[in-house]
């Protein structure tokens, strides 16, 4: 006679033993794969940091094939890029055309990652000018009238010829009186004060600007000592107040200073006549005839951000 064998089971107790070994299992490994996932998805975003980085890259480069200049923003470049959606807080675009990127979040999740040489965006370099350089901007041509170094972020630049006689009559105000001689056109000083501030000459200068050069940062006429910091002027007398002369032309002057075909404005910088106006006269090259003549073109200063160059 055959003995009925018994199917051994699971007790209540191995299966909730079972139980707990699985959640503690689950327990040690859960935080390990999730923490595997967020390393994926960390390192993901920052390789999607890295292809919008290179596309500015590249889209400087074919910036500067098409228009012979370095761009001031991020949004004058067309970026081809595809992938998950970059915003940076700091977008900088280095001379060298590279572009350091910081404060990035990639399809809404901040990143803690900076696109870039070492992190730290390198000092930006500037081309570096020399008194007589001339340049064109908005296709008018100027002299550089002071050194600058490749720190320096702006340069300083003088009109090559004086206003024309269409920007004389576009820009002078309706009662202002106007002079032609040697084939350039001139424009009355007058002011009920005596300074540049409330002259015709301002006035014109201040439309000429919004019309002509609307990105410098400072536009005027040139001072006596601008003229002969450099410029070849040679102070005669000093003046606390109004004088007969103040600056003389020397075998130094530039022809592009000293044209003896026109007289034109200039300023002094002198105590008690710091706004008034003055002469650079052509016939001899004078400076600080008077404040009355109405024969003086009309030849302004600009300071302009060399990336508009």
């Amino acid at each position: 006679m055959k003995m009925k064998s018994r199917k051994s089971a699971f007790t209540l107790i191995e299966l909730i033993a079972v139980l707990v070994i699985m959640a503690i299992i689950a327990l040690i490994v859960t935080p390990l794969v999730m923490n595997i996932i967020r390393k994926a998805r960390v390192s993901a975003d920052k390789r999607s940091i890295d292809a919008y980085g290179r596309s500015i890259e590249l889209a400087i480069a074919g910036y500067l094939l098409d228009t012979g200049k370095f761009p001031t923003d991020v949004s004058e470049l067309t970026i081809e890029y595809s992938g998950n959606e970059v915003v940076c807080s700091t977008t900088q675009l280095n001379s060298d055309s590279s572009v350091y990127l910081t404060g990035c979040t990639v399809a809404g999740r901040t990143v803690d990652y900076a696109y870039g040489s070492d992190k730290t965006p390198p000092a930006p370099t500037y081309t570096a000018y020399t008194v007589g350089n001339q340049v064109t901007y908005n296709n008018v041509n100027y002299y550089v009238i002071e050194n600058s170094d490749t720190t320096q972020a702006t340069v300083k630049l003088l009109k090559a010829e004086p206003l024309s006689a269409q920007e004389i009559s576009d820009y002078k105000p309706s009662d202002a009186k106007t002079y032609s001689s040697n084939g350039y056109t001139g424009m009355q000083y007058h002011s009920s004060s005596n300074s540049y501030e409330g002259s015709y000459i301002k006035t014109a200068v201040d439309a000429w600007k919004a019309a002509k050069a609307p990105a410098a940062t400072e536009v005027r006429l040139i001072t006596i000592d601008e003229l002969r910091n450099g410029l070849g002027y040679q102070v005669q007398q000093e003046c606390t107040e109004s004088c007969y002369q103040v600056g003389l032309k020397t075998d130094d002057t530039p022809s592009w200073v000293y044209n003896s075909n026109y007289w034109y404005w200039t300023s002094s910088p002198y105590s008690d006549s710091s706004s008034y106006v003055w002469d650079v006269v052509g016939s001899v090259g004078l400076v600080g005839i008077s404040v009355s003549s109405n024969r003086g073109a009309v030849r302004p200063v600009i300071v302009l951000s060399k990336s508009e160059l």
